[in-house]
Order: C-alpha cells, then sequence, then structure tokens
C-alpha cells in the first residue's frame, strides 16, 4: 500500500475565524462501526452493533475480488458427497471469510471462531447481514447517530 501524507482539510469557520480540519486525508481509523440486523430463524428481528476492519475503497474491492474468487473445499477424490458434509465445510469457510473483515460484536461473548461458526449454523442469516452492514457502510456511507 502507497504511503499517505496527513493533510487537514477544513470546512468550517471557528469563532476566532480559523477553519477547524474537517478531517485528515491520510488519518484513517482502524475500525468502523454498523449495526448488524437479521431475521432469526424464530422470525424476530436481531440487531446489534459490530465493529469492521476499515479498509480503503480500492482495499475493499481487493477483499471483495478475493471472496468472490475463493471457492468451498470440495471432497478429495472418492469421498461420497455429503450434504453434512458440504454443509460443515461451508461453515469453515464462512467463518474464515467473515473474520477478515469483522473485528468485534455486540454479544456478551467474546468473537472467535467458534462462537462465531456457532452463530452462523444456529443462525443462517447471520453471515449474510455482516456482509452487507460491512459492505453498506464502506460503499454506501452513513450518517453519524442515525
Amino acid at each position: 500500500m502507497a504511503t499517505q501524507s496527513k493533510t487537514a482539510v477544513s470546512s468550517a469557520v471557528d469563532e476566532a475565524g480559523k477553519k477547524p480540519p474537517a478531517f485528515i486525508f491520510g488519518e484513517r481509523p482502524e475500525t468502523i462501526t454498523a449495526e448488524v440486523s437479521f431475521v432469526r430463524v424464530t422470525g424476530e428481528v436481531f440487531e446489534m452493533d459490530c465493529k469492521f476492519k476499515y479498509r480503503t475503497r480500492t482495499e475493499f474491492s481487493a477483499l471483495w475480488d478475493e471472496i468472490v474468487d475463493a471457492n468451498i473445499p470440495k471432497p478429495p477424490e472418492g469421498e461420497k458427497f455429503s450434504f453434512a458434509h458440504l454443509a460443515d465445510r461451508g461453515l469453515d469457510f464462512t467463518v474464515e471469510r467473515t473474520l477478515k473483515y469483522l473485528s468485534g460484536w455486540g454479544l456478551d461473548i467474546e468473537l472467535d471462531k467458534a462462537s462465531l461458526r456457532q452463530l452462523c449454523d444456529e443462525e443462517p442469516n447471520a453471515a449474510p447481514a455482516f456482509w452487507e452492514a460491512y459492505r453498506a457502510a464502506l460503499v454506501d456511507g452513513r450518517v453519524k447517530n442515525s
């Protein structure tokens, strides 16, 4: 990644007539927060705030390419096809992919492979909700406090 310089960008004048920086180019946050919402298997809507790894537009596009190009591992030669085995591999794949961008969640349990795997296994709508919240936060943007 190219080194970016930090440049203050002003947009308003303060009482002394000076423009305080509205933001600083090159000063990137480590994480961003976005609300994740999905319909549980019970039909209830579940919402929580999650922390995601910040990526620039270019970095996010590269991650998206990586995710789209990835393939769920196929069974070894000669192994009989099994939906249970496919689901197991699919969950592992989903968890690995999700941990590339999810860095924290609003649950009382630690975010790790085991807990994320259990959530994605028990609540199938969770994994796509994490991706959609992350994508929307980086691509669509959002208004603070909304």
